[in-house]
């Protein structure tokens, strides 16, 4: 007899004895799973400062003089009001680092998913503590950065350490129950991004708090803090899903306490009903995951050595498997000497930011946060890191050497591709396949309810890959992927075929040696059009189909050279698809002025470089921030232009055309004046105070600027021309200009 804890490799889980011993298997064993000596530490470099320090919005206005002056004698470089975002910093800054902390929140957002299952008494008795929602959402933060370096080795057996490893822990009654997604659930998705990032911007102007670290808002960086907020909710929008298994649980943790009369017998109750009970997962979900058995000892009531009696039970029943969590069941309050503060989840949805703290504590000790004591802290800690460092992780290593060993190296053999092509071009082989299926379709796809059960080859493979992917295997992962990608679409499993595309180019770009020629990186966009194609025409899943392309934007853009120009066009591809919101399309056109910045020329060559496209983005971005009423944020990006285009026109920092001169000189004009409205103050006096304007024409356009902020619809015919230029050049063309051009 195995135990619950101890999922076979192919087989079913076992049945259950009652009150019989286990035997664990000697795999199982943590203590043999020895320590590597060749693992290797991941470097960072540290973040540069930007090059363009900004002034806080707490300036009087005095030191934001309007001038106005003539298009063709006023440098790019004139006074720009330096209005608050200090966290955006240049494009052309730090590049190298921003692209490493975009990289590192992705692989961070596809961490493995761990269930919660706790008994009724260990819920109680975390409520007590102040957590509403039970024993969950007590560990739930601190899985999210496992502490210490955490060992991972590979598929031919390699091993690396990692310091940022996570894990999910979620309400395993929310996975049992989670249908699979409807396009009234996917709209509400997007919907509800658009809402934070308006919320944080509208509470913060500009400046989100929530998990942004300091050294973002002290100009470090060069990727804002809101476009990072937009990444992280856009991770976070992910839900249960048959296509793709990253928020599928690996395992599920069953919990009881010492105030239950029956312990034994409760765990082996809360076990059935995560295998044929309640808490049984869909079809399309394995349920051979670990389960893993925790006991809550209250320290303020209970006996520990009663508690350790019980278990040494638990690991006599149920294996190895097993905690002893020690915890006071009393309330910790911010009064207390070793009261510490609960580390803010990163990773909750769009909907848990737009409801978080709508119901403040009450008690008077209380700040409206949750407290814990220290040593709660500690054992906390050290359950996490048990937890994943000798069950969780030796588990998948454990899965992905049997489904490689079994599944995948038959189809990758010899006779495995001449069984691919008999049932393609002869019918062969297929007994399976139900008489209807053609065009060597398996049969195992249940088109009706659009998923494959959890033991066909093709859901395993995809299990497998996700599973290497998420211990950072990018080369096994992209060849499984590569291996499904024909498969799915014998099927005609179109979510499934989007899924593989997707993910295959993405464990590419994540492995260091996955793209090295411009021929590969070819080979990168046509996954991502294949994927983008598929779950949007196909499958009519938007919030999916800008994850795919948002993936590729920060991992090509991090590739540097050809690269980043292939990024800054599926950052087009978004905005033109309609799949961001008026926010979106500020933050995107940002980052498409950050990708062709990103662009350097060659060595010794003056060609190259696609510093005039990024500068123009950088205004196109700034009208976009000017008509939302953030003429904060809109300085930031036209003090980004000013920096680009400067470089490219000399020192008298005069643009070759009279008419580009006019609209940049326009759209300056028209950010002071948004700045001085937002601040209440009367722009009439403030622009009596400094240099008069130069002529009643000027006038009038200031006054139109007064009741409209954004500068498109209020250009001279003069400017719609220039205007119109620009677009093209957006859309692939250039300025009609030698000078220009030259530059």
């Amino acid at each position: 007899m195995t135990s619950p804890g101890d999922a076979a490799p192919v087989k079913p889980p076992p049945s259950f004895s009652p009150g019989a011993p286990r035997v664990p298997s000697k795999t199982r064993l943590p203590h043999q799973r020895r320590d590597s000596s060749a693992s290797l530490d991941t470097e960072r470099g540290e973040p540069r400062i930007g090059s363009s320090p900004t002034t806080p919005l707490s300036n009087t206005t005095a030191e934001l003089p309007i001038r106005a002056a003539s298009p063709h004698t006023r440098s790019v470089r004139s006074s720009t009001p330096q209005l608050g975002r200090t966290s955006l910093g240049s494009p052309i800054d730090g590049r190298a680092d921003a692209a490493l902390d975009t990289r590192d929140l992705i692989v961070r957002s596809f961490s493995p998913v761990i269930g919660v299952y706790a008994s009724p008494d260990t819920d109680e008795l975390v409520r007590q503590k102040g957590f509403k929602n039970g024993f969950w959402e007590l560990i739930r933060p601190f899985g999210e950065n496992v502490p210490g370096k955490l060992v991972v080795r590979d598929s031919v057996g390699s091993s690396r350490g990692w310091e940022d490893f996570g894990v999910r822990f979620v309400n395993l009654g929310e996975i049992c129950r989670a249908p699979t997604d409807t396009n009234q659930g996917r709209n509400t998705a997007l919907s509800q991004i658009e809402a934070v990032l308006e919320k944080q911007l509208d509470s913060t102007d500009g400046l989100p708090s929530g998990s942004i670290h300091p050294k973002d808002l002290i100009g470090l960086s060069s990727t804002s803090p809101l476009y990072k907020s937009f990444l992280r909710q856009l991770l976070s929008t992910a839900s249960v899903s048959p296509h793709e298994t990253f928020r599928h649980p690996v395992a599920s943790i069953i919990a009881i306490s010492s105030r239950n009369t029956n312990p034994l017998e409760s765990l082996r109750q809360l076990y059935a009903d995560t295998n044929n009970g309640q808490r049984k997962v869909p079809d399309w979900i394995n349920p051979e995951y670990l389960r893993y058995y925790v006991l809550v000892h209250d320290e303020d009531r209970d006996d520990i050595s009663e508690s350790t009696k019980l278990y040494d039970q638990m690991k006599r029943h149920f294996g190895l498997h097993c905690h002893l969590l020690r915890l006071r069941s009393n309330q910790c309050v911010v009064t207390d000497d070793d009261s510490v503060q609960i580390p803010e989840c990163e990773w909750l949805s769009p909907a848990e930011r737009l409801s978080e703290r709508a119901e403040p504590l009450l008690d008077l000790d209380s700040d409206g946060l949750l407290y814990l004591f220290d040593s709660d802290v500690t054992a906390i800690k050290g359950l996490v890191r048990e937890l994943v460092a000798q069950s969780v992780v030796p588990f998948m290593e454990n899965r992905v050497a049997v489904w490689n060993d079994q599944v995948a190296s038959r189809r990758r053999g010899i006779s495995g591709r001449f069984m691919s092509m008999s049932r393609k071009w002869a019918g062969f082989g297929s007994g399976s396949r139900s008489s209807g299926s053609a065009g060597g379709a398996s049969g195992n796809y249940n088109v009706s309810q659009g998923y494959y059960h959890f033991d066909h080859s093709e859901a395993i493979l995809r299990k497998m890959a996700d599973y290497a992917f998420m211990l950072r295997d990018w080369k096994l992962a992209a060849s499984t992927y590569e291996l499904l990608r024909s498969d799915y679409s014998n099927d005609k499993a179109w979510k499934y075929h989007a899924g593989a595309y997707e993910m295959c180019a993405v464990s590419t770009l994540l492995n260091p040696l996955g793209v090295g020629s411009k021929t590969k990186v070819e080979g990168i966009d046509q996954m991502f059009d294949t994927a983008c194609y598929s779950y949007l025409t196909r499958c009519s899943d938007a919030p999916t189909t800008l994850r795919c392309l948002t993936l590729g934007v920060e991992l090509l853009r991090s590739r540097g050279g050809s690269a980043a120009e292939s990024a800054a066009k599926w950052a087009m591809r978004a905005m033109d698809l309609g799949l961001v919101e008026s926010v979106g399309q500020g933050l995107l056109s940002e980052r498409i002025s950050s990708c062709y910045a990103s662009r350097a020329a060659p060595n010794g060559v003056r060609f190259g470089a696609r510093r005039r496209k990024a500068g123009m983005w950088s205004l196109f971005a700034a009208d976009m921030w000017l008509r939302l009423g953030k003429p904060s944020l809109a300085s930031a990006c036209l003090e980004e232009a000013e920096g680009l285009y400067a470089d490219i026109l000399g020192s008298d920092g005069v643009f070759p055309m009279p008419e580009m001169q006019t609209f940049v000189d326009n759209l300056r004009l028209s950010v002071k004046v948004g700045y001085l409205e937002a601040r209440g103050l009367d722009v009439r006096e403030e622009t009596g105070s400094t240099d008069p304007l130069d002529n009643e024409e000027t006038s009038e356009k200031l006054d139109r600027r007064m009741n409209r902020r954004s500068l498109i619809g209020n250009l001279n015919p003069l400017d719609t021309a220039t205007l119109a230029q620009l677009q093209t050049t957006r859309d692939g063309g250039e300025v009609p200009s030698d000078d220009f051009e030259r530059a």
